[in-house]
């Protein structure tokens, strides 16, 4: 992550060293520098404070020392479903004739993609128009 944060980062679920934990804070925590997260962590006693920093109320959390102060650089915001998915298969950007019906595992289950050919074509040439999503059958 920059060192630039945004609103939108409360509430997200967040890993750090292989401990998770929710964003409850993103700002600047005087007199230190910089950009910080505050986190609420899933194992409370792997936080050091309750949301507080020098006598200010930065968040709150559940428990006493369920809260730590993060820089931004440390902090995994993993990656979404839908990216993660297309990034493992390529489902839009192989050739033409790569974007037939295929047949994906996701585990040990196997996913079959259709229509994902027809809805490139559609996105291609109605950009900025609802598309239907393609239909992607468990099996």
């Amino acid at each position: 992550m920059s060192d630039t944060l945004t609103a939108d980062v409360i509430g997200r679920r967040v890993e750090v060293n292989g401990e998770h934990a929710t964003v409850r804070f993103a700002g600047v925590v005087p007199p230190v520098a910089g950009p910080w997260l505050g986190v609420e962590w899933d194992n409370p006693e792997r936080g050091k404070h309750d949301g507080s920093h020098e006598g200010t109320v930065y968040f709150k959390c559940r428990h006493p020392t369920g809260g730590s102060f993060i820089r931004p650089n440390k902090v995994n915001f993993g990656t979404d479903f839908l990216t993660a998915i297309k990034n493992r298969y390529v489902l839009e950007d192989g050739p033409e004739e790569d974007r037939k019906e295929q047949i994906v595992t996701i585990g040990n289950k196997p996913v079959e993609t259709i229509g994902f050919d027809s809805i490139m074509k559609q996105q291609r040439y109605q950009k900025g128009r609802f598309v239907k999503k393609p239909v992607v059958i468990m099996g």
